[in-house]
């Protein structure tokens, strides 16, 4: 039998649309640190069932390098970001943000050379 309860999968979806929204919002807003691109996107965000925890998955259209300064801005200005979503959001409580790089399009792009160069 299937313990998941769908009224909880639906909040945490609505959440995760949230939170997407609104880092997007206050990274290109108000965070001002010359270290992120300008060519950033969030992915999808990821918050765990207990709220206590959200993976916020970033792409950012740029070389390696840039891609992680981004990333290291980004990780500096957690508690910055953290705070205006307590200020702007009415949830009980704001999730601990953990910032990752999304590779998918960069493993999809190589996946499709592969396949490719196996053409006849």
């Amino acid at each position: 039998m299937n313990n998941i309860n769908p009224q909880a999968s639906t909040r945490i979806d609505s959440i995760n649309s949230l939170l997407k929204r609104e880092i997007s919002r206050i990274i290109t807003t108000q965070v001002k640190d010359p270290r992120v691109s300008n060519w950033i996107s969030i992915t999808y965000v990821e918050t765990s069932k207990d709220l206590q925890k959200a993976r916020v998955y970033i792409s950012v259209m740029a070389e390696k390098e840039a891609t992680q300064k981004t990333l290291k801005a980004l990780r500096s200005a957690t508690k910055f970001i953290k705070s205006n979503l307590h200020k702007d959001l009415s949830l009980k409580r704001i999730p601990n943000i953990t910032f990752i790089v999304d590779d998918s399009l960069e493993k999809a792009e190589t996946i499709s050379k592969l396949i490719d160069s196996n053409k006849p």
